[in-house]
């Protein structure tokens, strides 16, 4: 029999400031991802100048997401190929590519659930890309995970 007595209960007030936090820290990072596809500049670069001129905070939870793509760029977009039936990733809008890039970064680099990865880059896609790319999204990182516990 578990003892549950030393697990924190959180209210749903903090579970919503933490779920609202992790979201900013997302789109956040998704922003920095966005610019990268129009720049040669790091990552660290641009989130630099996104510190400076928005005045976010360089979270650590963002910068590993960060660090694990620049690190592991052509890993990341083959995974993407491999998982998107049909199509090129040059087809891709940016947008798009940005949240793949981040979902996939995200699952590999942190310990975050890939349920909860691929929620938050649905949410994401829904809010900046097209309305078609949100299910896109899910299709190709549903994808992802599938054949991922294949291996």
């Amino acid at each position: 029999m578990s003892n549950n007595s030393n697990k924190k209960h959180f209210s749903e007030e903090e579970k919503n400031a933490y779920k609202a936090k992790m979201r900013e820290i997302r789109e956040q990072t998704f922003a920095v991802l966005f610019e990268m596809t129009f720049s040669d500049d790091s990552y660290e670069d641009i989130l630099d100048a996104a510190v400076e001129s928005r005045m976010i905070e360089a979270e650590k939870y963002m910068t590993d997401i960060l660090e694990y793509y620049s690190q592991n760029k052509d890993k990341v977009d083959e995974t993407i190929k491999a998982n998107i039936k049909g199509w090129t990733i040059d087809r891709l809008s940016r947008t798009t590519l940005s949240v793949l890039r981040l979902a996939v970064s995200e699952m590999n680099a942190v310990s975050t659930r890939e349920g909860i990865v691929i929620n938050e880059a649905v949410e994401i896609a829904k809010k900046y890309a097209a309305p078609k790319e949100a299910a896109f999204v899910n299709g190709v990182l549903g994808s992802i995970v599938k054949n991922k516990s294949a291996e």
